[in-house]
């Protein structure tokens, strides 16, 4: 038995010093890279982002030291596709900008995977006991330490302003990814949790019933339809629409907007 206490308290000191040593490399890697001038060539590729360019100074310089931390903590991996600075810069861009006045860089978050089209997925379904394959094709994905992004849907979104963009779509997976649960609520402060539920959860079961039941959507038609899949999807949808169109979203749900305002500390409609 002492033996064994011997042993797990020695374990217990071998997972501190890692941790310690884990901080310490992540701290002189920030100093490192605070003295590192902005690449040119990434630059280039950010002077095309619409989001880039509304930006004022002071975050166009903080969004471009997050993007060099995010580069340096991430593995980028091309399936059939030669990662480039851009498909770096681009992702790391818009994974950035949702988090930038939250202070996060998602720590959990390892590995980026880049496919160059969309991918196809094969999945089987339950229906009562009959057992189907059923074939989507997704643009991108979400696994908690690993982000999946089809480049070709990426890009478009990326350089010509529409209402979807599928890095801010997956990227929103993983903040939900931090709460625990996938389920369309993010990390939270307590006191804001009972207001996120009774605004967005009881948008969302509108919208959901009213897409089920094939009523008239109202302003629901605003929503992109696959927000009504489950509660993950709902949030994942409004947050692309809380960065590609703010002004529409605080226009027709005001209250949905001032929830996700307040949760990425950002007000959207000011500056996009």
């Amino acid at each position: 038995m002492l033996n064994l206490i011997i042993a797990l308290w020695i374990i217990f000191f071998i997972y501190l010093g890692y941790l310690l040593f884990t901080y310490i490399k992540y701290k002189l890697l920030i100093k490192k890279l605070s003295k590192i001038p902005f690449p040119d060539e990434y630059k280039k590729y950010l002077s095309n982002l619409y989001h880039y360019q509304k930006l004022p100074n002071d975050l166009k310089i903080k969004i471009e030291r997050s993007i060099l931390l995010f580069i340096n903590t991430k593995k980028f991996i091309g399936i059939k596709l030669n990662i480039t600075d851009e498909i770096k810069v681009i992702i790391s861009f818009y994974g950035c900008l949702i988090v930038l006045n939250r202070n996060e860089c998602y720590e959990e978050l390892e590995y980026i995977y880049v496919y160059p089209h969309t991918m196809i997925l094969d999945t089987i379904q339950n229906n009562g006991g009959i057992y189907n394959k059923e074939t989507f094709l997704i643009s991108g994905e979400a696994v908690g330490d690993s982000v999946v992004i089809s480049w070709n849907e990426a890009k478009k979104d990326a350089y010509h302003l529409r209402h979807n963009n599928v890095i801010i779509h997956e990227f929103t997976h993983e903040l939900d990814f931090e709460s625990g649960a996938v389920n369309g609520i993010p990390p939270l402060e307590r006191s804001k949790y009972n207001e996120w539920i009774e605004i967005i959860g009881k948008n969302y079961q509108e919208f959901k019933e009213k897409i089920i039941h094939h009523k008239s959507l109202d302003k629901y038609k605003l929503i992109n339809p696959y927000g009504a899949t489950n509660e993950a999807e709902f949030f994942a949808v409004l947050s692309e629409m809380f960065w590609m169109k703010p002004k529409t979203l605080k226009k027709h749900f005001p209250a949905i907007y001032k929830e996700f305002k307040n949760f990425f500390n950002f007000d959207t409609a000011r500056y996009f």
